[in-house]
């Protein structure tokens, strides 16, 4: 009894193991673009980061420079204005200045304004910057900087020197309290624009490895689902040969009895028989068609005309079939003619029988296009593709109609893709269905 409950403890573990990978089967895509999303949003916020530090330190060796030009300026100064010019010169400043808390100047050389903009310092203040820190405003199109800021230290002056050109003495209330200085900036508007192009670069780096990873992961499924369906195809397969073998033999007897029972039999019975050799002849047909799917779909190709070749198909069955080809004369393909014959024999007998209580309207359409291909739309007025089976319209043996053995549209897949072309199934506006074949042609 214990060995029993430990056994269908383990078939329970089991069974949940299961149910829980199926379910993170499931959710794979989920996981896996909201993985890559948060991935995406972190280095973003990385990059921003990385940006912002380095915009910082660019503003903070701006910040450096420009302090100590004004202090290599000012030592100058105090010998002698032409040594201050020379200063001016060889630090790329183009004007520099002491003022009031006013705004009135103090002492300017250069190109510094003689009255300065108080409201500059009240607009930063305003903004949250800090004016003892510095205030900076930059004009992109010159490449000039204008730095200013509030002093904190007790500068001793000589001002016999300093208000030399003062028309009105200023009181010692009003020492200088704001130092100004105006300098080349294109190296730090150069390592600006050197910090957005790495942001940009990088952003633009991220994006592609996240598309590149999405494509790969994508093309990995696809060749995830086509392995299933081959393995799938291959297993039909190896059942499929062993079995038309198996049917074929008792086949081709019951035929050969079937002719002598209608040589032996009178005539009244020669009916009944008749539906024997018609359920004879189906299974022979069925049994062909699954050889056909097995063998080389590739077959025998030859140089086929298509609007003649579509255009004869079309006037074997009882139903009005419209071919229209605009004025295209011929299109030439190559093809096995039986493969193509099946083909489109197949996709017409399809749009025929898509609906019971009224006319399918079929019609065929041929386009040539000029990148050397050939569409071939076989299109109808039925009911329209099962929603609940899009994704099975291909696969063998699976069928929606009552008579049918699903292995036709399989058949006809495989046969145009043996060719380099394509076999789809859509819906055609204003319903029904649209079966587009589209093929490499010549000429």
């Amino acid at each position: 009894m214990r060995r029993l409950r430990d056994l269908k403890v383990i078939e329970e573990t089991q069974k949940n193991i299961r149910r829980r990978w199926k379910f993170i089967e499931g959710k794979e895509r989920l996981f896996v673009y909201a993985g890559l999303g948060l991935a995406f949003v972190m280095s973003m916020v990385l990059i921003f980061i990385i940006y912002n530090g380095m915009i910082e330190r660019y503003q903070l060796q701006m910040k450096f420079d420009s302090e100590k030009s004004f202090n290599s300026v000012y030592l100058a100064l105090t010998d002698s204005p032409n040594k201050a010019r020379t200063a001016m010169a060889d630090e790329g400043v183009s004007g520099i200045g002491i003022y009031s808390t006013s705004g009135q100047s103090y002492q300017v050389l250069g190109d510094a304004p003689m009255t300065l903009p108080i409201s500059r310092l009240v607009r930063s203040r305003q903004r949250g910057e800090d004016s003892t820190l510095g205030v900076y405003v930059m004009d992109s199109d010159s490449r000039m900087v204008e730095y200013f800021r509030l002093s904190r230290l007790n500068v001793v002056l000589d001002t016999g020197m300093l208000f030399s050109n003062l028309t009105n003495p200023v009181s010692v209330s009003d020492f200088p309290e704001i130092i100004y200085i105006k300098f080349d900036g294109s190296q730090y508007f150069a390592n600006v624009f050197k910090a957005r192009v790495i942001a940009l670069l990088s952003i633009a780096l991220v994006l592609s490895l996240l598309l590149m990873i999405i494509s790969i992961y994508n093309n990995n499924r696809k060749y995830r689902v086509q392995l299933q369906k081959n393995e799938g195809l291959a297993k039909i397969g190896s059942a499929a040969r062993t079995l038309t073998h198996e049917i074929k033999n008792p086949l081709s007897a019951m035929t050969i009895q079937s002719a002598l029972l209608k040589k032996l039999l009178p005539k009244e019975f020669h009916a009944d028989m008749e539906v024997m050799d018609q359920e004879i002849a189906r299974l022979t047909s069925l049994t062909n068609r699954v050889s056909e799917f097995l063998k080389n779909p590739t077959g025998t190709p030859e140089d086929i005309e298509l609007v003649g070749f579509i255009t004869n198909i079309s006037k074997l069955f009882a139903y009005p079939v419209a071919v229209s080809h605009e004025n295209l004369s011929e299109v030439h393909v190559r093809f096995d003619a039986d493969r193509a014959r099946s083909v489109f024999e197949n996709l017409m007998k399809n749009a025929i029988e898509s609906c019971q209580d009224r006319d399918p309207q079929v019609s065929v359409e041929i386009k040539a296009s000029r990148h050397k291909t050939v569409t071939i739309k076989v299109m109808d007025r039925g009911d329209g593709l099962p929603r609940q089976a899009r994704d099975k319209l291909f696969d063998p043996f699976y069928t929606t109609k009552i008579h049918g053995s699903g292995i036709g549209l399989a058949i006809s897949k495989q046969f145009v893709e043996a060719q380099g072309g394509s076999l789809k199934l859509s819906d055609r506006d204003g319903g029904g269905t649209v079966a587009e074949v589209v093929l490499p042609c010549k000429g």
